[in-house]
């Protein structure tokens, strides 16, 4: 009889353990965002109880949205896919941070105020953006045109100083435009491709394919190549672009002129496992720690591959997919001695006074390469400049180090990627761009030029 008594309490202290484990989960990591959820009825009667949604501004505090009569979005279709949208289930920052712009500081000393004054406004907490509002709209008119994504950050802390997705839509329209919206499926315009679009990085990766070969070829920096403007390997045939043949190579030169073969041949002297290594240390299939919604970018190669495959991995083809956002926090690895940190968006939250009661810090993320590898391919890429595929980007008084690359679509015209960072000696600005279907005739290089020019004053200053 005991015995059973004695399973019955320690059967009901187990269930009641993991009810307390459960609670405390809840109250500290899933209760903002249940209480934020826009579907929340309680969030709906809050914004219709005289309490003032939080106003959204960028890191010069332009007011970027506020809320008047009903919610404004003062930009259109710039910032939509950062700063999203309330309605409609909501999207993200205004879906992200909700629950934090519908949350009243000195909710006490407010609703004292309303007591005395009838036509006071209970005013909840605002946000202050990592973006920069003239930077974005440069970004936007450059990309407007075209299917894609630009996005630019501070390698050194991290922050979004720009991020465009295209098409857009006018988030001031959302409800009337809904329907269109959601069954445009050749367009997406609903998709932040900066964050959630997957291609396959081209050339761009050819960086991951270097780092690899650099930390595990003892002898790299003698090792030479001859290209004659293709390689067979049994009977796969990989060529170079227009199939020109670049001669004697070392990797500094197979960089600056993105050669193909070079980089297929390096399938001869590191493995795949050697190059997973490498992604992995770069956190392909992993996450991001980025607040709005994003996907991982894939890496799914190893020693039991097909032989096509690993040779169209090394030179960035194969079924490695990438978002322009990964793109960004490599190139920023790369700037930042091997350092890579966590992307964030949103710098500080402010009260209704405008005083600052919570601001968000630089964090690392992870050591994606070593400093030597970092610094060596970072000089090298210069070269992409100075003499090779990227020499339109070539700007006055500012060295800039990049890498260009065009990814093959079935039946489609190619993507084009760049990837850029500058000033080569010390650099802080990061620009990662891909045109959708954009072919050889693509001006993305020159894009990526102008917008490097036009974020001139932010070189080595950004805080």
């Amino acid at each position: 009889m005991r015995s059973n008594i004695k399973k019955v309490f320690w059967f009901y202290l187990l269930l009641f353990l993991i009810l307390i484990i459960y609670i405390l989960f809840f109250s500290f990591f899933n209760s903002k965002k249940i209480i934020g959820n826009p579907y929340n009825p309680r969030v709906t009667k809050s914004q219709n109880n005289n309490v003032i949604r939080g106003s959204i501004l960028d890191r010069n505090l332009n007011v970027l949205v506020e809320t008047k009569d009903n919610r404004v979005y003062n930009y259109d279709n710039v910032f939509a896919h950062t700063i999203g949208f309330i309605n409609n289930g909501g999207y993200g920052i205004e879906s992200k941070y909700n629950f934090d712009m519908q949350t009243l500081n000195n909710e006490l000393i407010q609703r004292f105020n309303k007591e005395f004054n009838k036509d006071y406004k209970l005013q909840a907490n605002s946000l202050v953006l990592t973006l920069d509002k003239d930077l974005q709209n440069f970004c936007y008119e450059k990309l407007k045109d075209k299917n894609g994504a630009i996005v630019v950050m501070d390698s050194t802390t991290g922050k979004i100083l720009a991020m465009v997705s295209s098409p857009s839509f006018n988030p001031n329209n959302i409800s009337n435009d809904w329907n269109n919206l959601i069954n445009d499926t050749k367009n997406n315009p609903l998709v932040n491709r900066a964050t959630q679009g997957l291609y396959p990085p081209a050339s761009v990766f050819k960086i991951l394919t270097s780092a690899t070969f650099i930390e595990n070829y003892e002898d790299f920096e003698n090792y030479t190549y001859t290209c004659k403007g293709y390689e067979t390997f049994g009977d796969i045939k990989i060529e170079c672009f227009d199939k020109k043949a670049h001669g004697n190579l070392n990797l500094e030169k197979a960089l600056a002129v993105s050669c193909n073969s070079f980089f297929a041949n390096l399938s001869n002297l590191i493995t795949p496992e050697q190059l997973a290594e490498t992604a992995n240390k770069a956190l392909f299939n992993n996450s991001l720690n980025f607040t709005l919604e994003y996907n991982k970018s894939s890496f799914t190669l190893n020693n039991t591959s097909p032989i096509d495959e690993i040779i169209q991995t090394y030179i960035g083809q194969g079924k490695t997919l990438v978002t322009p956002l990964h793109i960004a926090l490599i190139g920023s690895s790369i700037a930042n001695n091997g350092i890579m940190m966590t992307p964030y968006i949103v710098e500080s939250k402010l009260d209704y006074k405008g005083n600052v009661i919570d601001k968000n810090l630089p964090k690392k993320l992870t050591n994606a390469f070593s400093i030597e590898t970092a610094q060596t391919i970072k000089n090298m890429l210069e070269k992409v400049v100075t003499e090779g595929t990227g020499k339109k980007a070539k700007l006055d008084n500012i060295s800039i180090s990049a890498k260009t690359g065009t990814a093959q679509v079935d039946s489609q015209k190619d993507h084009t990627w760049f990837l850029g960072m500058a000033p080569t000696e010390n650099p802080n600005i990061v620009v990662s761009i891909i045109f959708e279907n954009s072919g050889e005739n693509s001006n993305i290089v020159e894009v990526a030029r102008d917008i490097i020019d036009f974020a001139k004053p932010m070189l080595n200053k950004v805080e």
